[in-house]
């Protein structure tokens, strides 16, 4: 009698999956310490760059202020006044008389009515042209003012009222005396002013 032998057949048997390991509480406590380390250094960083950033904006705005009193002075040979007794005016609260006399046009858009606007520029000549992000929103708490790129409404600007193309240190009124340059070589400059006196306020001067 023939015997036959079988070969043997092997199954691969799956290997049961591994359960799956969880963070432990040291890790994800240290990976909450990571992430706060990492804001901690990039928020100032953040801050001051676009502390800059507003810096750089506002000192643009205002040398486009002093470019338009530059051309009404070519045109007309003077600095417009705006009615102001001395040679600073600040424009917080006298946004209608500050666009009227540059634009000839109220903040309506419509010609100008304002005494000293006319007075200043009779004509109604454009010498410069506001656009909305000047101004602060609707729910600011300037809301419809003139503001710089921090929103302050505190925008002063002193001329020269001689014709020497000099301004003095007695020529301010609004800014203090310690900050105060004893002359200043030409005919129109603006800053932003201290609005709350705090004592951490960066001015923002067109001539420093």
């Amino acid at each position: 009698m023939t015997t036959y032998s079988h070969p043997k057949v092997h199954i691969q048997r799956p290997n049961p999956p591994r359960a799956r390991r969880g963070f432990t509480i040291v890790e994800v406590l240290l990976v909450v310490a990571v992430i706060a380390i990492l804001m901690a250094l990039l928020i100032p960083v953040a801050t001051t760059v676009r502390d800059s950033a507003m810096r750089n904006k506002t000192r643009a705005q205002l040398a486009q202020y002093a470019t338009a009193y530059e051309a009404f002075r070519a045109d007309r040979g003077h600095y417009p006044s705006m009615g102001a007794s001395g040679a600073e005016f600040n424009l917080r609260g006298n946004n209608s008389v500050f666009v009227e006399t540059l634009t000839g046009r109220g903040l309506d858009g419509n010609p100008a009515t304002n005494a000293y606007a006319l007075r200043a520029n009779p004509a109604r000549e454009r010498y410069y042209t506001f656009s909305a992000a000047e101004f602060a929103p609707a729910g600011h708490p300037h809301e419809g003012e003139i503001v710089d790129a921090f929103g302050n409404p505190n925008i002063v600007v002193v001329t020269d009222r001689r014709g020497d193309g000099v301004v003095r240190s007695a020529d301010f009124q609004i800014l203090p005396a310690e900050r105060r340059p004893q002359t200043l070589m030409g005919g129109v400059f603006f800053y932003t002013a201290n609005p709350g006196e705090n004592t951490e306020w960066e001015w923002i001067l067109t001539w420093d």
